[in-house]
């Protein structure tokens, strides 16, 4: 009898093609998670569109302020934070480690985290688009910077003309480590803890604070008190999310926000008043000029709001973690250092937690 014919394995780039006839809308990220693999080894299985950048990241962030307008999206898995406005003097510190970007775009870069860049561009059938995307030595994308109807071409295809890689360098991602376990509640010390919380002066010193106490942070913020942590319910028969509630309550009182969203490469931050409030399923949308968030707040598993001391008095955050304890947004009001918190903030967490308080 014949053997029959074995079939030869589908390609990475012919199972993502088979995602996407089933799911059209599947996002990058969720389909490398369902293929098993990195969004970067995802995005080089493409045949064409995809150009590798010189490692000089921070070279080529300081270099973006003559572009102009550029949409920067950086997300973790649960949120993702959109931002389209021109840099300002990016500035590179710490031996190159670094980054910081203060303005309209506001990002504090944490470049010995930045590994692969390239250049993308997609063709949609409508329209094409260019963007430059970063990431880490295990394929996690960290970020990317998107060219607009409003970026100048000239100015966007000189800097890539500066900073596009002739070379073809060989891929070599690391194995992304396994994820550190909590800190064990029972070995902290938690009356240290409480009296270090209660003497900060800055928040900028509150991951010090964590180190030297050797507690992750939401465990601290499970075993600091009610004095300075407030636990809300996830959800009610009237409320999606504690985010919903928020973003809606500083719409209705043009309460000015700080939202701020990151993972190990970058933190992105926008300020201001939110509009456009949209809830699409699982996602709460922010859909406004200038700025888009969509939180999947389905997959945050855990929200606090949290106080913290400092010489411009008390500062109070809204908190959201995933289910791996991680925080994945933050929420601020409104505020320049030097400067105390707005009562108008205060007042709005204040109707959250009547509202929400677990």
């Amino acid at each position: 009898m014949e053997a029959l014919a074995t079939q030869p394995e589908a390609t990475l780039a012919q199972r993502w093609q088979q995602l996407l006839e089933e799911q059209p809308k599947l996002r990058i990220r969720n389909a490398a998670n369902a293929l098993g693999v990195s969004e970067l080894e995802l995005l080089l299985s493409r045949e064409e569109g995809v150009q590798p950048l010189k490692p000089e990241f921070g070279a080529l962030m300081s270099a973006m302020d003559a572009v102009g307008d550029v949409m920067i999206l950086t997300r973790n898995n649960q949120v993702v934070h959109e931002v389209t406005a021109t840099f300002n003097k990016f500035t590179v510190a710490g031996k190159g480690a670094m980054g910081l970007a203060v303005g309209d775009i506001d990002v504090r870069v944490f470049l010995n985290q930045w590994a692969h860049g390239y250049l993308v561009t997609e063709n949609t059938g409508k329209i094409t688009r260019e963007s430059m995307q970063f990431f880490s030595v295990y394929g996690l994308a960290l970020h990317k910077i998107y060219k607009t109807e409003a970026t100048n071409t000239a100015a966007w295809d000189a800097l890539l003309g500066s900073y596009l890689d002739s070379s073809i360098p060989t891929l070599q991602l690391a194995e992304a480590p396994i994820r550190q376990p909590r800190a064990d509640a029972n070995a902290i010390d938690v009356e240290a803890l409480r009296k270090d919380w209660a003497v900060l002066k800055d928040v900028h010193h509150f991951h010090a604070m964590l180190k030297r106490n050797k507690v992750d942070r939401l465990t601290a913020l499970e075993l600091v008190g009610s004095e300075w942590i407030t636990r809300l319910k996830t959800t009610t028969d009237k409320v999606r999310s504690p985010l919903d509630k928020i973003m809606e309550q500083a719409k209705a009182s043009e309460c000015a926000i700080m939202v701020f969203v990151g993972n190990p490469g970058i933190v992105q931050i926008f300020a201001g008043t939110v509009d456009n409030i949209k809830r699409m399923g699982p996602w709460m949308n922010v859909l406004d000029k200038g700025f888009n968030l969509h939180a999947n707040t389905d997959g945050i598993t855990d929200w606090f709001v949290v106080r913290r001391p400092s010489t411009d008095g008390t500062i109070t955050s809204l908190e959201g973690y995933n289910a791996d304890g991680e925080i994945v947004i933050t929420l601020f009001g409104d505020r320049k250092p030097g400067n105390p918190e707005s009562t108008h903030w205060q007042r709005e967490v204040a109707t959250l937690e009547s509202a929400l308080c677990a």
